[in-house]
């Protein structure tokens, strides 16, 4: 239990940057947003898990941090910390300006997409079907999702299981994964991602909000 336990507590590290980003949000750049997140890292005591991904109006699914001024659209987030060795890894999407009906629709289907996902966790359930259902419920955006639907965590960021269209790997009790669909196109990129536990039920364990935030810039 002490996998599980730590990887929690890594969540709960991400949890609460989250929140104070978006609290605290007076940045100018992508690169200020990332050296938040590495100093909120520093006064928890902890290791990032990989280089934070602040991403905004980008198609690229992993961008290094652009000291780009903030724009109107999308900004991407991603970071994950490492708790007593052990890895957090999340993803949210959030809104600079006010989205319009098309930036709704486009935010609502990842979210959808990942929900419905999250509800097909049934032990033995194969991860390839998983997958390929993910693209068939982003219907004519899945040319866009060009990435696998998620990845085993431990003390390695990307571990065992597999989540992609070709896994031979199934749905087993005590797997801790990701699900993170998403879709990049035309300066826009949509993300999120969550650590989900599978035990007697299925507990995601990376508690941010997932409704659309908007923020005024």
């Amino acid at each position: 239990m002490n996998k599980l336990n730590n990887i929690k507590k890594a969540c709960l590290i991400n949890d609460i940057i989250f929140k104070d980003v978006i609290r605290n949000f007076n940045f100018k750049t992508e690169k200020d947003i990332d050296k938040y997140i590495r100093k909120r890292f520093k006064d928890f005591k902890v290791k990032q898990a990989f280089p934070p991904i602040v991403a905004n109006n980008n198609s690229k699914i992993h961008p290094k941090p652009r000291n780009k001024k903030l724009q109107r659209g999308f900004l991407i987030l991603d970071f994950g910390c490492k708790y007593k060795g052990y890895c957090s890894d999340m993803t949210r999407t959030i809104f600079l300006g006010n989205p319009n009906k098309h930036d709704k629709m486009l935010y609502n289907l990842i979210l959808n997409c990942q929900k419905k996902c999250i509800k097909k966790l049934k032990i033995n359930y194969p991860y390839c079907d998983l997958d390929i259902y993910a693209r068939i419920l982003l219907k004519q955006y899945k040319p866009f999702f060009m990435h696998s639907l998620g990845h085993g965590v431990g003390k390695k960021v990307h571990d065992q299981p597999k989540i992609n269209s070709i896994s031979t790997d199934k749905v087993k009790r005590n797997n801790i994964i990701t699900i993170e669909p998403g879709i990049y196109f035309k300066n826009i990129g949509i993300r999120i991602e969550d650590i989900i536990y599978i035990g007697n039920k299925v507990e995601i364990l990376t508690k941010s909000p997932k409704n659309l935030i908007s923020i005024k810039i």
